[in-house]
């Protein structure tokens, strides 16, 4: 397989991986330091990386070409199954498509007004980013790869920038130990910074089945975040406090923290530039995780309604895929904001709990050998079963106020 293949398939990992969100990271891990923060990248690191050859091999145990979520629950898990992977799987993407839409059409509609000197409602903005971005999933896969490398060198070329700039400005008695106990509720965030497993059934697609070449993909495309979050944490962390006015405490709580957080490098450092890169960044991130959500969903329902991707299937399925995330996010904002405040739930069950029930039962139940099967057997299964019980029992601690925030 051509390398130019591997390395677009590392892309869209890390594109699926590396969202707009990754530039709050700092203000969430604030209240645990630096040195927990960094720990807690790692671990995050390797459990979903874990979880992602789980998942892989739970994939090329079914019997249908292409098949995503649906028809692994389905085929192991019955019908049941198949229902927690709709419901989960559109709970967590339709909600996560409607953020991103929300949260680009209104970058969409401020480079609008500007160019056209117009006010113009907020529903514009947003048909504008999802006609753009969301429906180049009906040119296919070649057309999305094409577009997140183009992405991720502006993305790439603003945080070099980020780097050189703040770097010089570093105080490492900055770097301290914080509280322990707010890790419990970091922990959901920090699985979620690495969850590009939603990506796999289209890129074992993409890359023919090829199980070492997916394998080398996965873990190069999640160790190149785990670098992009280190460093942004060194950067941040290194330069602004932990307590006062513009400590990162402070930001993390206030209305607008990636907004603050632009605001008061730009006025900390006295430096020019600050405020664009950080807007290039976001950008970016924003539309190459929206773009990886389009194909997931994409490719879910093509698995889940039979309709075959065909141009005119391609586009039946660009449709159902994008416009109801499009009518959450203008007419039901509440309603796809409290879906995101459970999202690591929906996380676990559909990349921890599922995966492990699929592979448990094809390995001890129906006896079958695939081409991947990950270490540690029924001990690494029941770890990562554990594990996801715990991420799904700090979410709600988290969410419903039961855990220091």
């Amino acid at each position: 397989m051509p390398k130019q293949k591997m390395w677009g398939g590392i892309f869209m990992v890390v594109g699926t991986a590396i969202g707009a969100g990754m530039l709050a990271l700092p203000m969430v891990t604030s209240e645990i330091g630096f040195y927990y923060a960094i720990a807690l990248f790692i671990a995050g690191y390797l459990v979903m990386l874990l979880c992602s050859y789980l998942f892989l091999e739970a994939n090329f145990y079914s019997a249908i070409k292409d098949a995503h979520i649906i028809s692994m629950a389905r085929e192991r898990l019955g019908v049941i199954g198949q229902g927690c992977a709709w419901v989960f799987f559109l709970l967590l993407l339709y909600a996560v498509a409607a953020a991103y839409i929300s949260a680009g059409g209104a970058l969409m509609g401020e480079v609008l007004q500007h160019y056209l000197v117009a006010d113009l409602p907020l529903w514009v903005g947003m048909w504008v980013f999802m006609v753009g971005f969301g429906f180049i999933v009906v040119f296919g896969l070649h057309a999305v790869d094409r577009l997140n490398r183009t992405l991720l060198l502006g993305l790439g070329c603003a945080f070099i920038y980020l780097i050189v700039t703040i770097t010089p400005q570093i105080n490492v008695q900055h770097f301290v130990v914080g509280e322990f106990g707010y890790i419990w509720a970091v922990i959901p965030v920090v699985i979620l910074s690495f969850t590009s497993t939603i990506i796999i059934p289209s890129l074992k697609t993409y890359l023919h089945n090829d199980v070492k070449v997916i394998s080398r993909v996965l873990w190069i495309g999640n160790l190149i975040p785990l670098i992009f979050y280190i460093l942004w944490e060194i950067l941040i962390m290194g330069v602004l406090p932990m307590q006062g006015e513009q400590g990162l405490i402070t930001i993390e709580h206030s209305p607008h923290p990636v907004n603050a957080l632009t605001q008061t490098l730009a006025t900390y450092l006295s430096v020019q530039g600050i405020t664009v890169a950080v807007a290039v960044f976001s950008f970016c991130a924003l539309v190459t995780s929206f773009l990886a959500v389009s194909v997931s969903l994409v490719d879910f329902l093509a698995d889940g309604l039979k309709v075959k991707k065909t141009v005119a299937g391609r586009v039946y399925l660009a449709l159902i895929a994008m416009l109801p995330p499009l009518l959450f996010a203008l007419f039901f904002p509440k309603g796809f904001l409290i879906a995101l405040g459970y999202a690591g739930v929906f996380v676990a069950i559909l990349y921890g709990i599922l995966p492990v029930l699929i592979v448990w039962k094809a390995r001890y139940v129906e006896k079958i050998t695939g081409p991947i099967r990950v270490f540690g057997g029924k001990v690494i299964l029941g770890v990562i079963l554990a594990f996801s019980i715990l991420v799904i029992i700090v979410q709600l601690g988290a969410t419903l106020g039961w855990l220091p925030v």
